[in-house]
C-alpha cells in the first residue's frame, strides 16, 4: 500500500499540472498570432556625424542643401544644424540687414567660418547691442556655390584659436568643370505683403586640360511687410480707444486729440505749442514713409546681388593652383523707433534770433526714421 501511494502521488501531481501547461501554451500561441508586425524606430535620417572623430562633425552634401526650401545660407544652416540659430531682427540697427547668428548659444564672432579650409573675413558691421558681435556674414555666400558644409559643433579654440569657441563651419565650394544649375523661387506672406524672389545659378567651365572654373550668381529681393498695431505706450499713445491712452500725460493726449492745451494764452511759447497740437492729428498718418502705423514692425526692404568664383588647376607632381573670390552688394531700409513730441528728439528749440522752432513744423505728426 505504501509503495502504491508513492507511485500514484507523482502521477496525480503531473495530471494536475497538465491543464496549466496546456493553458499557458495556448495563451502563448494566441499572443504570437496577435503580433503581426514589429516596428523599430531609429534615427530620423541617414548618419551625418563623423562618429569616429574626437569631436562631433556634421557633414551636409549638395543634395541635403538643395533639399532645404530656403535659399539664404543663414536660413539653410539654421534648418540643417540644430544648435545654429538666426532670426529676423526688425528695428535693430545694422542687425536688421546683417543678421548675427549663434552656434551653441554663443555670439557669431565665437564661430570660426572657413571657405575651403581657409578663414573667412568678418563683416564690416559691429553690432552695438549685447557683446558687440562682429562675425562673418555667411549670407554673402550664394547657396548655389556650396558643394558641402562641415560643422564642428563643439569648442575648438585649442585647435583653431579664440574665434572657434562655439565651433567651426567649413564651406566647401563647388569644383565642377561642367554642368549648369538654375534656381528660382518667389512668394509672399498670407497677408499679401512681403513679396520676395530669388534667382540663382551655377555654371562649371573647364580651365585648360586639368582645371575648373565654377561660377555662381544670386539675385534676391525682399519687400517690406508690417505686423504692427497703433503705437500705444505709457509715455505716448496714438490710439485714444486704448485704455493706456488715459494714463498718458494730459499734454500728450491733447496732441493726439488735436486740442490746444492753453487756449486764449498770450504767452508766445504756449501759443506756439497750441498750433502744433491742433496740427498734429492731420500729420500722424504721414509719420512713417512705410506702413500704416507710425512704428511699423516688420522686415525691412532688402535687395542683394552676390557672386562667387572658385577655380583650380592641377600641375605636375601633385601641385595644384587654386583660388576663389566673391562679390556681394546689398541694399535695404527699415523703420526705427517713432519720434513723438517731447521724446528728446522733438523738443522746442530757440533760434539765434530768439524765435522758437520745433521739428513738428516739418513733421506735424512726429516721424519714424528710416535706417
Amino acid at each position: 500500500m505504501r509503495k502504491l501511494t508513492s507511485f500514484l502521488l507523482p502521477l496525480s501531481v503531473a495530471a494536475l499540472a497538465m491543464p496549466a501547461l496546456s493553458t499557458q501554451a495556448q495563451a502563448q500561441g494566441a499572443q504570437d498570432e496577435a503580433i503581426e508586425e514589429i516596428i523599430t524606430t531609429g534615427l530620423r535620417g541617414k548618419p551625418r556625424s563623423a562618429v569616429d572623430s574626437a569631436v562631433p562633425i556634421d557633414t551636409f552634401d549638395a543634395s541635403s542643401i538643395e533639399a532645404v526650401a530656403h535659399t539664404d545660407t543663414q536660413d539653410i544652416l539654421q534648418t540643417l544644424v540644430p544648435s545654429y540659430n538666426v532670426s529676423r531682427q526688425p528695428i535693430s540697427d545694422g542687425s536688421s540687414f546683417i543678421r548675427p547668428a549663434e552656434l551653441r548659444g554663443l555670439p557669431s564672432h565665437h564661430t570660426l567660418v572657413l571657405i575651403n579650409g581657409k578663414r573667412r573675413h568678418r563683416a564690416a558691421l559691429v553690432s552695438i547691442g549685447g557683446s558687440g558681435t562682429q562675425g562673418p556674414d555667411v549670407a554673402t555666400i550664394p547657396s548655389t556655390a556650396i558643394q558641402s558644409i562641415e560643422v564642428l559643433r563643439d569648442g575648438a579654440s585649442s585647435q583653431y584659436g579664440s574665434d572657434a569657441i562655439a565651433g567651426v563651419i567649413n564651406f566647401n565650394l563647388k569644383d565642377n568643370s561642367e554642368g549648369i544649375t538654375l534656381v528660382a523661387d518667389t512668394g509672399s506672406y498670407y497677408e499679401g505683403d512681403g513679396d520676395s524672389y530669388t534667382i540663382a545659378g551655377n555654371v562649371g567651365l573647364p580651365l585648360g586640360e586639368s582645371g575648373f572654373l565654377s561660377v555662381s550668381l544670386e539675385a534676391t529681393e525682399q519687400d517690406f511687410n508690417e505686423r504692427a498695431e497703433p503705437y500705444c505706450e505709457g509715455w505716448f499713445c496714438t490710439d485714444p480707444t486704448n485704455p493706456i491712452f488715459a494714463t498718458t500725460p494730459q499734454e500728450r493726449q491733447d496732441y493726439v486729440n488735436g486740442v490746444a492745451s492753453n487756449p486764449g494764452t498770450t504767452d508766445p511759447l504756449l501759443a506756439y505749442q497750441n498750433g502744433l497740437q491742433t496740427a498734429f492729428p492731420a500729420g500722424l498718418p504721414f509719420a512713417s514713409v512705410e506702413g500704416v502705423n507710425v512704428m511699423p514692425w516688420g522686415q525691412p526692404n532688402n535687395e542683394a546681388v552676390r557672386g562667387f568664383v572658385n577655380a583650380g588647376y592641377e600641375l605636375n607632381n601633385g601641385v595644384e593652383l587654386y583660388g576663389w573670390g566673391n562679390y556681394s552688394k546689398s541694399k535695404g531700409d527699415g523703420s526705427f523707433f517713432y519720434r513723438y513730441p517731447g521724446n528728446g528728439t522733438i523738443e522746442f528749440l530757440r533760434e539765434a534770433d530768439g524765435s522758437l522752432y520745433s521739428p513738428l513744423e516739418k513733421f506735424p505728426g512726429g516721424f519714424t526714421p528710416r535706417f
